[in-house]
């Protein structure tokens, strides 16, 4: 067995493998150097296509070594600091390690050796060279990405599903891929016929269409990528609703060239720098747009409630908030009305509901009303060219309005721009032309089935969308059905004085009086709305110890019968 000391090499190569030492120079000068100082060199540790951002421990080969093979080897040569390490934080983290472990850490162009006088010094300031070095490329490939975006080049990187790089005489640019671009042509026709992220991304998985980042591997293992990526093997990743969602809410769409801060690229006269043919046109986008506001949901951060958004305090109308509970203070979760500070409103006092009474309340009082009927979901037909050019002129602002933000125009581009566009759209707005009209098209399900199988977040979504309120006092109930009420008077829903379940009522849609009747009045509402479902604490208290009482029959009954069977 040899005494000598046993050395790992290091060697370590950036994406792209430009401008760079070779890894068989590098190879050759570790050798060399390892045998300079009479050690063994056991093996190399070789990263390929890694970058210096990346921890040590974290990189595909130094990373198992460091972390699983430590035992095997006394010091670490490397051909210059930089292969290691390009912060003075990683650098520091592996002369700790070193010094821990008992290892040895050598350069072989800077000649520092942390076993020696003065090389953790030496070592130190090297590393803050290096790191300003990265900034400098950092800087040096940020501006030269920028001058090919607004050259129309595709500058490399992930391509957007649906599309191809594509090599010309001036560079790459992208355009519509024949294998996979019509299958976003598909997305994009399901996703408007049925607005649902989830439904889009069942059907890909469905298909078997792989994602953009497996389309890159799958491409790079057949050496046809311009994405540089370190382990081209396809990982079969699965759609998901997000993921969805980014693709069809990206104005890459347009052919845009879209930064990852989501502002456009745009030329000194304003316009956007067009990286691809576009897969929409302007009308076709806003389209698309509407259908993604109508579902697009964000949790709002540390929120747990169910009914965040829906649910008002009847006395002050501010909303009423969930509080976790604390079984060690034998406090429950409860929803309670906190004021409105903002506006000066004071917490009503005594305006406090147990979470274990107000989601069942709500939820009996709205199903016990529409739960039977059929759940229709609208969808606006613009049949006008005047409303769908003031949707695209609309969507051109809030695109400014998101750059100003950003700071990527300035402010007196902005308000140029913006100037023009409210210039256009006044313009349009004194045409005379058709309203849209929304249509209301069945599902096939009642609400009481749909809302069985949802969940919470899915509900509350549905709710927020159609604009439902529910205004709860500690003695009744009183639900705003916002655009449902449409949807009521499709399906013929009418106000009667026979209620269709204890203490709940949809309030008169309108005045209406039978042959001989006489007209019936229209009873005073207590949310201020139009129409509303009003339900009583002490009805549904009742109503459901009944329900309660009536499960406990049965199991009681049940387990007589499997007793007498045994």
């Amino acid at each position: 067995m040899s005494e000598k000391p046993r050395a790992l090499g290091v060697i370590r190569l950036s994406v792209g493998n430009e401008n760079q030492t070779g890894e068989e120079t590098q190879r050759t000068r570790i050798s060399k150097r390892a045998d300079a100082e009479e050690m063994e060199l056991i093996d190399f540790a070789v990263d390929i296509d890694v970058s210096a951002l990346i921890s040590p421990w974290m990189r595909p080969s130094l990373g198992d070594w460091l972390n699983n093979k430590k035992d095997q080897f006394d010091h670490i040569i490397i051909l210059k600091i930089d292969r290691i390490a390009r912060s003075v934080r990683h650098l520091s983290d592996i002369i700790e390690w070193c010094e821990a472990n008992g290892k040895g850490l050598i350069s072989c162009e800077e000649g520092f050796d942390l076993s020696k006088p003065w090389g953790k010094t030496i070592a130190k300031i090297l590393a803050v060279v290096a790191e300003a070095e990265l900034d400098a490329i950092k800087a040096r490939t940020k501006a030269s990405r920028e001058t090919m975006r607004k050259a129309g080049r595709w500058p490399g990187g992930l391509v957007p599903f649906g599309r191809r790089a594509v090599k010309g005489e001036d560079g790459f640019t992208l355009e519509l891929d024949p294998k996979y671009g019509p299958v976003l042509i598909e997305m994009i026709r399901r996703f408007i016929e049925k607005p649902s992220f989830s439904a889009v991304a069942d059907w890909l998985n469905d298909e078997g269409v792989p994602t953009a980042q497996d389309i890159a591997r799958i491409r790079a293992a057949a050496g046809a990528s311009t994405t540089r990526l370190a382990d081209p093997k396809p990982r079969g990743s699965r759609w998901t609703a997000t993921t969805v969602q980014a693709v069809l809410t990206s104005r890459s769409l347009l052919g845009e060239y879209v930064r990852a801060n989501g502002t456009v690229v745009r030329n000194d006269d304003g316009t956007p720098v067009m990286r691809s043919e576009p897969v929409l046109n302007e009308e076709e986008w806003a389209t698309l747009s509407e259908a993604a506001a109508s579902v697009k949901y964000k949790k709002q951060k540390g929120s747990t409630s169910p009914t965040v958004g829906i649910t008002f305090c009847m006395s002050c109308g501010s909303p009423i908030y969930y509080v976790k509970g604390n079984p060690a203070k034998g406090q429950r979760e409860r929803y309670r009305c906190h004021g409105n500070k903002s506006k000066g409103i004071k917490a009503c006092p005594k305006q406090t509901f147990l979470a274990d009474d107000l989601y069942p309340w709500l939820e009996s009082a709205l199903l016990g009303e529409i739960g039977h009927l059929e759940r229709m979901e609208s969808s606006t037909t613009i049949d006008d060219s005047r409303a769908a050019k003031l949707a695209v002129i609309d969507g051109k602002m809030n695109q400014l309005l998101k750059e100003l933000q950003e700071s990527e125009i300035s402010a007196v581009a902005y308000a140029s721009r913006v100037a023009d566009l409210a210039q256009k759209r006044e313009k349009v707005t004194s045409q005379d032309g058709p309203k849209p009209v929304t249509v209301w098209v069945g599902t096939g399900e009642s609400y009481a089935e749909w809302w069985q199988r949802s969940n919470v977040n899915e509900r509350r979504e549905f709710l927020k969308k159609h604009k439902v309120k529910a205004y709860f006092r500690t003695d009744v109930l009183a639900i705003d059905p916002g655009d449902l009420i449409d949807n009521l008077r499709v399906q013929g829903v009418q106000w009667r004085d026979v209620r269709t379940a204890p203490s709940q009522v949809v309030e008169p849609l309108e005045a209406f009086k039978l042959p001989g009747w006489v007209p019936v009045a229209k009873p005073p509402l207590l949310t201020g709305a139009g129409s509303e479902i009003v339900s009583r604490w002490e009805d549904f208290e009742a109503q459901r110890a009944a329900q309660q009482a009536k499960a406990g029959v049965d199991g009681a009954d049940r387990s007589e019968e499997i007793l007498s069977l045994a």
